[in-house]
């Protein structure tokens, strides 16, 4: 494409219109024409507002479509050619006529040059291209300054439901390849006019060795959802959910990567990961093929794992508080079967006191500790302590001529009978707390002590007995 067809672009000032398809069917080729060239006219007055494209196409495409970057060096051949066939050997295309109005559309596959004449006069070449959303492409050259060529893309019968965007163009007056640049904004099928936009005085003067070529070519600029991200623990070693479709996943902590993956066809993703601490926020992006990164998904690791048991200190029948140390920050929470004693908050160093009522001795008391989270440790579980000694026993007059001692203790105590340091003996309080035990007569005057031990070891204060005469 010589400097003449960017001016004719430049030049052109006629305003878009939409036509139904009815009236587009309608008319002569001529008219058809004219209804291509004036919808394409509108792309170049947009040319007059416009700078060239953000992009310097050729260059930040080449990834994409290494077709789309030879075409910098394409020369097209100033031979006349045999159209309606495929050359191979030059990942070629050759129009096929007719292809003058939509129904006759040739198809345009990306990355392939479709050569084309502009005869016989008022020769207009539909194509059509299928696109998903993101960027379209569409480059023209041509070899001969004959061919004042005219192209663009838009939507069948010319109607604008907004669903392609011009964004401009970018040039390369080296090789005279000049790309136009649409937004997609609905995948669908468009197409793409060419035509010879000639002045009068130039108007027939193509020959068959007069010839065009047109490239198209689609970049995925959409970038993929943000992922569905399952639930994470601090138990978690993979990150489960759901992104597009065979997209590579990545989960960060901050800046640091922690682990990547790629999702299936259906968009599932699991990624390895070294379990994170509770409270960790991590950040999870897909990325597709072709480069477009999602908005990151937030994820704060929740905490999943139980406080360790609480390590109690002693309770005894006498305890009002129960102390010892849990996780701290915890609630520390004291129960006897499925009734709650009492509850407290353990400190920053794990510290805690919990107030409670005495219990008997010998009733199981469970202690445990829950987490902000709501984990709950297993319960320590602890015996209530006897440290209460028995009452003082009450005993029965022993005479000199008494070869058992008797009266009244604590149920089930130990009853011991001495003088002085010397045990005279024992014998087990019964379950309603009489005992007698068994002694050699003692002389008259003889004092004696009684007392009683419990199971927990707890003795009584001392009984003095004196023995009497007979």
């Amino acid at each position: 494409m010589g400097k003449k067809t960017v001016l004719s672009l430049l030049s052109a000032g006629v305003l878009a219109f939409s036509l139904s398809v009815s009236s587009v069917h309608a008319e002569t080729k001529t008219n058809q024409f004219e209804l291509t060239k004036k919808a394409l006219n509108q792309q170049g007055q947009l040319l007059q507002k416009r700078s060239p494209y953000k992009l310097h196409t050729l260059e930040a495409y080449s990834k994409q479509s290494h077709a789309f970057k030879k075409l910098q060096s394409y020369k097209l051949p100033r031979i006349s050619r045999t159209l309606n066939s495929y050359n191979s050997n030059e990942n070629s295309l050759f129009e096929q006529e007719p292809n003058d109005d939509f129904p006759s559309a040739n198809k345009l596959p990306y990355d392939n040059l479709m050569i084309g004449q502009l005869l016989p006069l008022y020769d207009v070449d539909l194509y059509k291209v299928k696109v998903e959303k993101g960027t379209l492409l569409v480059a023209g050259l041509t070899n001969s300054y004959a061919i004042d060529l005219v192209f663009g893309a838009f939507e069948k019968d010319f109607k604008d439901h907004g669903f392609l965007e011009y964004l401009g163009y970018d040039y390369d007056p080296s090789t005279g390849v000049l790309v136009h640049v649409y937004d997609v904004k609905k995948a669908g099928t468009y197409y793409i006019g060419a035509l010879d936009g000639d002045d009068e005085y130039d108007i027939d003067d193509n020959s068959v060795e007069d010839l065009y070529g047109l490239m198209a070519t689609y970049v995925d600029t959409v970038a993929p959802s943000r992922p569905i991200v399952n639930n994470v623990t601090n138990k978690s070693k993979t990150v489960t959910g759901k992104a597009e479709a065979n997209s590579t996943v990545t989960v960060k902590s901050g800046k640091k990567v922690l682990g990547t993956s790629k999702a299936s066809s259906k968009g599932e993703f699991s990624v390895k990961i070294s379990a994170q601490k509770a409270g960790t926020k991590l950040t999870v992006s897909a990325k597709d093929k072709a480069g477009n990164v999602s908005s990151g998904a937030s994820v704060t690791v929740k905490d999943a794992i139980p406080p360790a048991k609480p390590t109690v200190n002693k309770i005894t029948n006498k305890s009002k508080v129960v102390t010892g140390k849990a996780e701290a920050n915890s609630t520390v929470t004291v129960k006897k079967g499925s009734k709650v004693l009492g509850s407290a908050k353990a400190s920053s160093k794990g510290s805690f006191s919990v107030k409670i009522k005495a219990q008997k001795a010998g009733s199981k008391l469970t202690i445990s500790a829950k987490d902000k989270a709501g984990n709950v440790s297993s319960g320590a579980s602890v015996t209530v302590k006897d440290v209460i000694p028995p009452a003082k026993p009450t005993v029965n007059r022993v005479t000199n001529k008494s070869k058992v001692v008797t009266g009244k203790a604590e149920a089930n105590s130990t009853v011991t009978v001495k003088n002085r340091n010397k045990v005279l003996g024992s014998a087990k309080a019964s379950s309603k707390g009489t005992f007698s035990v068994k002694i050699k007569a003692q002389k008259a005057g003889t004092k004696l002590t009684i007392t009683a031990k419990d199971k927990a070891g707890n003795v009584s204060v001392k009984v003095e007995k004196k023995v009497v005469k007979y």
